[in-house]
C-alpha cells in the first residue's frame, strides 16, 4: 500500500482509519489504529458476515550497508576521481550528499519503521560485524542514524562480501520481520571475504560470484538486497546488476549487460546525484511494503480459520473481495504459522498500489476461495 507523503521508503498504514467502534467492544480489542466496527455490515458477504478489523501491513525492516571507503570523498559529480582526499567543500562528496539524503528521508518514514546502520570498511581494509546503530523502530534510531552519519569519515578500502555477509546475518536474525538489506557502494569490491587484502584478480573475481550466490540465497529466504552503484561504481556496474537480479529486485526491463542495469545505477553523468538518489530510494520504497498482514484481533474474540474472509477498498471508496487461494498465485491465504493473512500475485499487486486504499479482515462468513 502506497502512501501519498511516501518520499522515499515506506509507509506502513495508508490514510487515517476514521472508522469509530459502535457497540460494545471487547476489552481486548485494539485501541490503536485498528479500530473496529462492530456493528453488522454488508459488503457483498452473507448477512452472517457481523465484525470487521482494520489490517495494518507488516512493517518493513530496512539495514542499510553504506559504503565509506575512501573513494567516497571524492566529488559527487565527478564519476572518476580516484585521489580519496576529501572534498575542500564541506557537503559536495559522494558521501555528504548519500547521508544528507539519507537522513532527510528518515524524517518523512513512520516513527513504527524498524531501521538500522552499518558501514563499511570498519578497519582500513575490513568489515566487520557491528552495528552503528541497531535495528529498532525508526522513533528511537531516527537522531541516533544521522548522529552516526555525522561522525564517520570516509577511508580505507571496499570490503563488499563481507559487509553484505554481516548485514545479511543481522537480517536473518530477525525471522518474524519484513526484511531487506540496502547495499550503497561507489566501486568494486578489493577486498576477498575474511579481510582478505592480498587475494588475486581472479580470487576477486571468484569472490564476486561467490557474494552473488550468497545474495540469491538470503532472497530465496524473503531477504531481498536493493543495491545501489554510487557514482564512481561504473567499472562494477555488471556485478552489481546481477547481485539486483540475484536478490530478484531488478528493474523493469534491465539486463546485466545494460545499458539499463538491474540495480539502481546512479553513474550517469548527466544526472544530479542527490535528485536521483532520491529517486531511487523512493522507488525502493514502493517496492517494500509489505503484502503481509498479521491477522488482527476479532472483535468478538472469536476466530475460525474456516469464516475469514479479506477485502479491498479502493482509493475510490469502491469495495471487493479477495477470494482465498490456496495455491497462492492470486488472492490471499495464511501465513505457514497461520497468524498472518498474505497477498499473492495481482492481489498484491493491487494493495500496493493503493494510496489511500486499505485492507480489512471480516470474521463470521464461509471464507470465498478462488
Amino acid at each position: 500500500m502506497r502512501c501519498l507523503v511516501l518520499l522515499f521508503l515506506f509507509s506502513l498504514a495508508c490514510g487515517d482509519d476514521d472508522r469509530i467502534a459502535t457497540g460494545d467492544r471487547d476489552a481486548s480489542a485494539p485501541t490503536d489504529a485498528r479500530m473496529v466496527d462492530a456493528q453488522p455490515r454488508d459488503f457483498g458477504f452473507d448477512a452472517c458476515e457481523t465484525t470487521t478489523a482494520f489490517a495494518e501491513p507488516l512493517p518493513a525492516t530496512l539495514l542499510f550497508q553504506v559504503d565509506t571507503s575512501g573513494s567516497m570523498n571524492c566529488p559527487a559529480d565527478e564519476a572518476s576521481c580516484l585521489s580519496g582526499e576529501p572534498t575542500p567543500a564541506p557537503d559536495d562528496s559522494r558521501y555528504d550528499v548519500f547521508r544528507q539524503v539519507l537522513g532527510e528521508a528518515l524524517t518523512s518514514l513512520p516513527d513504527s519503521s524498524r531501521v538500522g546502520l552499518m558501514h563499511f570498511p570498519v578497519t582500513f581494509s575490513c568489515a566487520e560485524n557491528t552495528t552503528d546503530v541497531a535495528i529498532d523502530e525508526l522513533s528511537t534510531t531516527r537522531a541516533p542514524i544521522g548522529t552516526a552519519l555525522a561522525s564517520i569519515t570516509p577511508e580505507g578500502i571496499t570490503p563488499t562480501h563481507d559487509a553484505v555477509a554481516f548485514a545479511l546475518a543481522r537480517l536473518r536474525a530477525r525471522a518474524e520481520d519484513n526484511r531487506y538489506l540496502v547495499l550503497a557502494t561507489d566501486g568494486a569490491s578489493t577486498v576477498c571475504i575474511g579481510c582478505d587484502a592480498a587475494c588475486s584478480f581472479d580470487e576477486l573475481d571468484d569472490d564476486n560470484e561467490d557474494m552473488i550466490a550468497a545474495i540469491a540465497a538470503a532472497a530465496a529466504e524473503s531477504i531481498p538486497t536493493f543495491v545501489i552503484g554510487v557514482p564512481g561504481s561504473q567499472s562494477f556496474r555488471e556485478i552489481l546488476s546481477r547481485m539486483a537480479s540475484a536478490a530478484g529486485t531488478g528493474r523493469a526491463g534491465c539486463s546485466d549487460a545494460g545499458p539499463t542495469y538491474c540495480h539502481y545505477d546512479l553513474t550517469d553523468p548527466s544526472l544530479d546525484f542527490g535528485v536521483a538518489l532520491r529517486d531511487a530510494l523512493a522507488a525502493i520504497g514502493e517496492s517494500v511494503v509489505s503484502c503481509e498482514y498479521p491477522i488482527p484481533p476479532n472483535p468478538d474474540g472469536t476466530f475460525d480459520a474456516t469464516k475469514v474472509n479479506v477485502r479491498l477498498t479502493g482509493d475510490d471508496g469502491s469495495e471487493s473481495s479477495i477470494p482465498r487461494d490456496p495455491s497462492r498465485a492470486d488472492g490471499w491465504d495464511y501465513s505457514d504459522a497461520m497468524d498472518a493473512i498474505i497477498l499473492h500475485g495481482p492481489a498484491c499487486d493491487a494493495a500496493q498500489s493503493l494510496e489511500s486504499g486499505r485492507i480489512d479482515v471480516l470474521f463470521g462468513c464461509p471464507t470465498i476461495l478462488i
